[in-house]
């Protein structure tokens, strides 16, 4: 039993440093941060977290890997709805720079907590990069697939990690001082932030 705790606590240690490496999830929720808007920026945190619980019970309870064995092709699909989801939010920001109107604040406005923790859960769902990353984390962790009440005390933690970890990006991103030279038109950042999107899009392919 000391060893399945021990495993769960180095486990939720990995996963907390893992959140802020760059990926989909990140940008997304830095790029939900940068309006400013606290109940989107809680929004995507949870709708993230809730895609981090989905994939961590599933790959520790072996469902992921069956579904990886049953459905290699499901794989291949994850990626190109990624891809192309990733392709649409690089389009979304990336005319903001081209308009002659603060755009992301008006869209920003017209969103509520619902709206952007579902936009979060398809970006987390449609992640292989968190696919990959459980299934890892639970073949080095575990030496074998747990029973599904230890699975959902680690799949519980990751959600509150995952949850807090997040939402401390998107409010880093939304402090008024950042928000407010983000948010101007014309504003390069928001080509910074369509290229990051491209780049995430091409990467899932090519390290996926």
């Amino acid at each position: 039993m000391n060893e399945v705790v021990m495993a769960l606590l180095s486990g939720w240690i990995i996963f907390y440093f893992a959140v802020f490496l760059p990926g989909p999830n990140t940008f997304f929720v830095a790029s939900v941060g940068i309006s400013g808007q606290k109940k989107q920026i809680w929004g995507a945190a949870v709708g993230t977290a809730i895609g981090s619980f989905t994939w961590c019970l599933l790959a520790t309870t072996g469902i992921s890997f069956l579904i990886s064995n049953l459905m290699g092709w499901g794989f291949i699909v994850l990626k190109i709805l990624a891809s192309l989801y990733m392709i649409y939010l690089a389009y979304q920001i990336g005319s903001q720079y081209f308009s002659s109107e603060n755009q992301l604040i008006k869209l920003s406005n017209e969103r509520n907590f619902l709206n952007s923790m579902k936009k979060a859960i398809i970006v987390a769902y449609t992640n292989p990069k968190a696919f990959a990353f459980w299934s890892a984390l639970a073949t080095l962790k575990f030496s074998e697939n747990l029973n599904f009440s230890i699975a959902l005390i680690f799949a519980t933690g990751s959600f509150f990690i995952s949850a807090m970890n997040y939402s401390i990006i998107g409010h880093f991103f939304g402090i008024k001082k950042f928000s407010n030279y983000f948010n101007r038109p014309k504003n390069i950042v928001n080509l910074i932030f369509a290229g990051l999107f491209i780049f995430v899009a091409i990467e899932i392919w090519v390290l996926g």
